[in-house]
């Protein structure tokens, strides 16, 4: 008979036993002799691939894996207690996937001299504060941390000079933004260290984003609102100066709302003729000269933003020219910030 056990890929495990439904390193609720024969079984196999490995008690690395290793390989596995990784050399490639760590996890006082991948896994929330990597040397040409749920804090790690840090879709909630600040900073000055210009910005981004912003920090509560507010536009305006095409987006949709309401205000041309949409003979106008219409009102709200002024149009009345001026200095303030984020950019 054979473990009747399946991935979430429908990889069968296929490991002959002789009564029950699954081996004893998929099988729940195993009783003491099963949790030794688990352990014993791990040493005799040599195992490096734990597909579905259920660690019902406590895992230390250093005891269950006493072996030469080609790679390591947890996927799809759960650990209900304490997953010690701690005081290891790690001197192969190794990867966590889509695991559960159900209690205490530690890599501490670890040497990763290889390729290190944790991608997907989930970490109990009791121990996002802790120090997971304190004082582990990592060496290795990748370290790789990828959507991972409540990971924990990164301070208290090393890297060589030459090791590239990936850390993406690791997401916290709003009690835990001090963490994620502090994981994302890491990541930054180690991508400016190796001069990893193409996560540098993901990583500025998120380590702004998680930046909170406490009223304790300001003398006063109009200080604390101006600086939320500046937050909120600089993130969702701009995303931090990181997120060009979404600046340029926002530019887009500021210059037709006011070619839009220039079209119910007029603007008069040059040689006299008033161009103004009358909503009173709406039904006179066919598709396509509002269209016409629009996109002369359109150019007009380009050469205001811009601030080149050619001159010939004239907004019409009060109201008009105070959006006029509105938008002149919308536009000052958006084309000087596009400029230093361009600047900035080339720069780094």
């Amino acid at each position: 008979m054979n473990c009747k056990w399946k991935s979430k890929n429908n990889t069968s495990c296929n490991r002959h036993i002789k009564d029950g439904h699954t081996c004893v390193f998929h099988k729940n609720n195993k009783n003491k002799r099963e949790n030794i024969l688990f352990n014993h079984y791990i040493k005799k196999e040599k195992i490096t691939y734990f597909l579905g490995f259920i660690f019902e008690e406590d895992f230390d690395i250093k005891e269950a894996v006493n072996y030469k290793y080609k790679y390591l390989k947890f996927e799809d596995c759960t650990f209900y207690k304490k997953a010690n990784f701690s005081n290891f050399s790690f001197e192969r490639d190794i990867e966590f996937l889509n695991c559960k760590f159900l209690d205490e996890t530690s890599f501490c006082n670890s040497d990763i001299n290889s390729n290190f991948v944790m991608n997907g896994n989930y970490f109990n929330q009791n121990i996002i504060n802790n120090k997971i990597f304190k004082n582990s040397d990592i060496k290795g040409q990748s370290f790789e941390l990828i959507g991972n749920s409540n990971l924990p804090r990164l301070d208290g790690i090393s890297f060589s000079k030459e090791t590239k840090f990936t850390l993406r879709d690791c997401h916290y909630i709003k009690s835990y933004n001090y963490i994620g600040k502090i994981n994302y900073t890491i990541a930054e000055i180690q991508a400016e260290k190796i001069h990893d210009d193409k996560n540098i910005g993901y990583y500025i981004y998120y380590e702004r984003k998680y930046n909170t912003i406490n009223r304790d920090d300001f003398k006063s509560y109009g200080e604390y609102l101006i600086s939320k507010v500046l937050n909120y536009v600089a993130r969702e305006l701009m995303g931090y100066g990181e997120h060009l095409s979404k600046f340029f987006f926002y530019i887009i949709c500021i210059i037709s709302g006011f070619a839009l309401i220039y079209m119910f205000i007029g603007i008069t041309t040059l040689s006299g003729e008033m161009i103004k949409l009358d909503l009173k003979n709406i039904n006179s106008y066919s598709i396509s000269q509002i269209i016409k219409m629009y996109i002369e009102f359109w150019y007009f709200s380009v050469i205001t933003f811009s601030t080149v002024g050619f001159g010939d149009m004239i907004i019409n009345g009060i109201i008009g020219k105070i959006l006029v001026c509105f938008e002149v200095f919308i536009g000052i303030t958006i084309q000087s910030t596009w400029a230093a984020l361009i600047i900035k950019r080339m720069f780094r």
